[in-house]
């Protein structure tokens, strides 16, 4: 699932990526986030995390909020991420109109451990079901004032001092690598929008020191949908500027 708008900008678009990475059957699967702006792909802002379900087993809750001043990604009503617009970024945050896109595509040239495990056609075709999309914000051409604070006051784009606490500890147990403790991807060179506060939980390359993957039992009946849908989640969604899918 992303948002983009390369069919309008193909030498300079924007992207902000959400997306499941397979893995072999009873290992964890893994989440990977991304940004880019103004055709920046040659910085990828890549983060990955092992989730702490197998999401075929149920619907699960994904959702972006993107406004002016950041980028928050969501799991199950929960933040994983918030990507702080920097002055330094430049063009490298998106601030151009984008679509949204939901895609099945083959990525195990990289995603499966470095590309050590293809997909297996013979399982083929595969499917992802989509249910529950909202879709909010302003036009392209601008929706006013009352809009733009619409934006930035929705629930999902304020993050509270409550949402920040859930956020760290999803990202102690489940943040597998980040960009912003690589220092050999880009020669030492820090984006600015990086906390650095983590770094001694990382190693020099940008994974986890405390989180590793595995072989993992996921629970085969998980919680019901009712029962679960409302843990961690805000009574109400957003009404601008957000991205849902469950």
């Amino acid at each position: 699932m992303q948002l983009s708008n390369a069919d309008v900008y193909p030498r300079n678009h924007d992207e902000v990526d959400f997306e499941l990475l397979g893995n072999r059957r009873g290992h964890e699967w893994r989440v990977q986030t991304n940004v880019y702006g103004n055709g920046s792909t040659s910085r990828g802002r890549e983060e990955r995390y092992l989730l702490p379900f197998d999401p075929t087993l149920r619907p699960h809750a994904y959702a972006v909020a993107w406004t002016p001043t950041a980028v928050v990604f969501y799991v199950d009503g929960a933040p994983i991420r918030e990507v702080v617009r920097a002055p330094a970024m430049g063009g490298d945050f998106p601030s151009k109109p984008m679509s949204v896109y939901a895609t099945i595509w083959d990525g195990s040239a990289w995603a499966t451990e470095g590309g050590r495990y293809k997909v297996d056609y013979a399982h083929a075709p595969f499917a992802a079901d989509f249910s529950r999309l909202v879709l909010a914000g302003c036009p392209p051409a601008g929706g006013g004032a009352r809009c733009a604070v619409a934006v930035m006051t929705a629930e999902f784009a304020v993050m509270t001092p409550a949402k920040r606490a859930a956020m760290r500890r999803f990202r102690r147990r489940h943040l597998l690598y980040t960009v912003c403790h690589d220092r050999y991807r880009y020669n030492g060179t820090v984006f600015p929008e990086c906390d650095d506060a983590e770094r001694d939980d990382f190693h020099k390359w940008g994974e986890s020191k405390r989180v590793s993957p595995g072989r993992r039992g996921y629970r085969q009946h998980q919680q019901p949908r009712a029962d679960k849908a409302a843990a961690g989640r805000p009574s109400t969604w957003p009404t601008m500027g957000t991205l849902r899918a469950d």
